[in-house]
């Protein structure tokens, strides 16, 4: 009888998917900028098939540079991953401080055409890693960013482009503004959501929302996931370690997916393993031993439902 039931309700949500209005399932894929996942075991049971990775915005113009995503691009391709690659601040950079280049246009075009050049087959790409953040030379020249993706489209009119890949922070609408004035016909937009997904006490949330009542088109989750652990520069302590607390935020992101899919089209969950036990910043769906935490658990159950595929 259980089973039977099981069945029904499995149907009947399969149905419901599959009828007519009803939005795609939301891809499923991992922020990581190394490539150790694509040879582990747990990575291969999730089935996912997508993968993003932050590359400085002149990496095309050293070899070092090419060396290294070219290394990361062999591992994605021996697994079958489809990369989506973004841009951010250039190897070194240390906004606010300086040093904190911002590149001008130009600089920018020559930049990306060599990247082109490169890469050709590479048609999924972000124009500025978290660019309203404080971290980032974009921060307070949203225009300029624009103009970053204008010249994006230009160089590959077949790519999907982010066009604004930004944080949920309290500047991100405001931020929007400034740079849709100038980034006419942009239709796809980045948002890493961990204040929904990580709420803490004072802290403002429902960046999600926020962001899809400011812009039309399209919206990827492009960095998101669960804290189990983030301790500032300075030493405070943010998010004091929690695998409970990480497993209840990647829940909380996958329902606020499901919440919005007709607009929102793809999650990239950041990030993969733990670096080192002592880590200040950990997000990891594995702990520094390689074995699964609640989180990983949570995420290969929602994988199995109607509203997501990887």
């Amino acid at each position: 009888m259980t089973r039977t039931l099981t069945l029904l309700l499995t149907l009947l949500a399969l149905a419901i998917a599959a009828a007519p209005g009803a939005s795609a399932a939301v891809t499923v894929g991992l922020g990581d900028a190394s490539y150790g996942p694509f040879a582990d075991p747990h990575f291969g049971e999730l089935g996912l098939r997508k993968a993003r990775v932050i590359v400085p915005w002149n990496i095309a113009l050293s070899a070092g540079g090419r060396e290294s995503v070219n290394g990361w691009l062999t591992a994605a391709r021996a697994r079958g991953i489809d990369p989506f690659v973004t841009f951010g601040a250039a190897a070194g950079s240390q906004c606010p401080a300086k040093p904190c280049k911002l590149p001008s246009v130009g600089e920018f075009r020559r930049a990306v055409r060599a990247f082109r050049s490169s890469w050709p087959e590479l048609r999924t790409l972000g124009v500025w890693n978290e660019a309203n953040h404080r971290s980032q030379p974009t921060f307070r020249h949203p225009d300029r960013a624009a103009r970053f993706y204008l010249e994006l489209r230009k160089a590959c009119r077949s790519c999907r482009i982010v066009a604004a890949d930004i944080i949920d922070d309290p500047n991100m609408v405001r931020w929007l503004r400034d740079f849709r004035r100038v980034a006419h016909g942009a239709r796809l937009w980045g948002l890493h959501n961990y204040r929904d997904t990580n709420p803490r006490r004072g802290q403002r949330y429902g960046g999600t929302k926020e962001l899809l009542d400011a812009v039309p088109g399209k919206v990827w989750l492009t960095e998101t996931g669960g804290i189990v652990k983030f301790v500032l520069p300075d030493g405070r302590t943010l998010f004091p370690k929690s695998e409970k607390r990480a497993n209840t935020a990647i829940g909380r992101l996958f329902r606020l997916a499901k919440q919005y899919r007709r607009r929102i089209e793809r999650v990239y969950v950041y990030h993969w393993r733990q670096a080192e036990p002592d880590s200040r910043f950990d997000a990891g769906l594995l702990r520094a031993d390689g074995s699964p935490r609640a989180s990983y658990h949570t995420l290969k159950r929602w994988l199995g439902t109607p509203w997501f595929t990887p």
